[in-house]
């Protein structure tokens, strides 16, 4: 057996029919194993949308197994390590299971699909579910194991609370994550973003691998999240007629990266473009300040997500001011030279 994590089929059109609720008989043991997740500061369990995810009782030594790039301290020690897949929850599935938001392949996918998909994007890190856990020569778990390298983890405040054991511990993880799901099964929310089928491509961008795909991937999201906002009046044929510089302008703005777009930022989104196309064409970066360029648009990106899921998309690398000031053709210091 050979498990892989469910993606997401674009469609045409969000579906904003009622509900339907997957019923869980009785006598069925309605939990799963949840692998990879990594629990806010202090909290033992985590409720979403009815679904409560529970630490499992060897969670620090699982936790220490995962992947860690360097060695830090956060309740417990988690030493620099390359790192592997953990079960470190279980969930109690509701009795009353709701369908998903997100268009996903599998017919038996539930919103703990998606919760799993947000868990993945907050905390940086796959998260997955299994039935039960996944012995040795049983089959092969093809979810990568490594952190990402993109993600909104800084998007969701701390917020300090107490437990019965008067250990303090962050539920701000909780209630961001209840708000901005609560907010994705609006009626509003599904149609204006077509229930969200761009976030796998997200997903995907946010997690290790080289820049020039996460850069085109991104880049893919604003053409989709363009044709989302102006599909009532421009036709396919117009979309695909339309320049890309004058599509990122719309983005821009759209999202309030720049109130406006003059003929100076103009100039700079055309520069981007020719980036993009070059990466098309020649699969690469032609030099340091495209390679730099492109991850100041993977950064701003997130921010934008963060933006969609009704977040502020805490900006802590300044990437927003960075890109503006690109695209009026200034000089910016690269975060890798800054850090030297």
């Amino acid at each position: 057996m050979i498990y892989e994590q469910d993606d997401e089929v674009p469609s045409a059109e969000p579906e904003c029919s009622a509900e339907v609720i997957i019923m869980i008989e009785d006598d069925l043991q309605n939990t799963k194993w949840i692998y990879n997740f990594i629990f806010p500061y202090g909290c033992q369990e985590v409720e979403i949308y009815k679904y409560t995810f529970t630490r499992v009782p060897e969670y620090i030594e699982r936790v220490q197994t995962l992947q860690h790039t360097f060695s830090s301290f956060s309740e417990f020690d988690r030493p620099m390590s390359t790192g592997t897949h953990a079960i470190t929850a279980e969930v109690t599935i509701p009795g009353n299971e709701r369908q998903p938001i997100l268009p996903w392949r599998e017919e038996n996918a539930t919103a703990l699909d998606d919760i799993l998909l947000l868990f993945s994007i907050f905390t940086q890190r796959d998260v997955f579910a299994l039935k039960k856990p996944m012995g040795e020569g049983e089959g092969a778990i093809t979810a990568d194991s490594r952190m990402y390298y993109f993600g909104l983890m800084a998007s969701i405040p701390y917020e300090e609370g107490g437990e019965e054991n008067g250990r303090k511990c962050d539920i701000g993880f909780q209630k961001g994550i209840e708000t901005v799901y609560k907010l994705m099964r609006t009626d509003e929310w599904r149609k204006e973003y077509g229930n969200g089928r761009f976030l796998s491509l997200f997903r995907s961008a946010c997690k290790i691998q080289i820049l020039e795909t996460s850069f085109i991937t991104c880049w893919t999201i604003w053409e989709i999240l363009f044709r989302l906002h102006n599909n009532t009046w421009l036709s396919d044929k117009q979309m695909i007629r339309l320049p890309a510089a004058e599509k990122i302008a719309f983005i821009l703005t759209r999202y309030e990266i720049k109130k406006s777009v003059n003929a100076t930022y103009r100039k700079g989104i055309k520069r981007f473009v020719k980036i993009r196309n070059n990466l098309v064409h020649s699969g690469r970066f032609l030099d340091e300040r495209a390679i730099h360029d492109a991850m100041l648009f993977v950064q701003v990106t997130t921010i934008i997500i963060a933006k969609i899921l009704g977040l502020s998309g805490h900006d802590v690398l300044d990437s927003e001011t960075k890109l503006l000031a690109r695209l009026q053709g200034q000089e910016v210091m690269p975060i890798w030279k800054a850090l030297q």
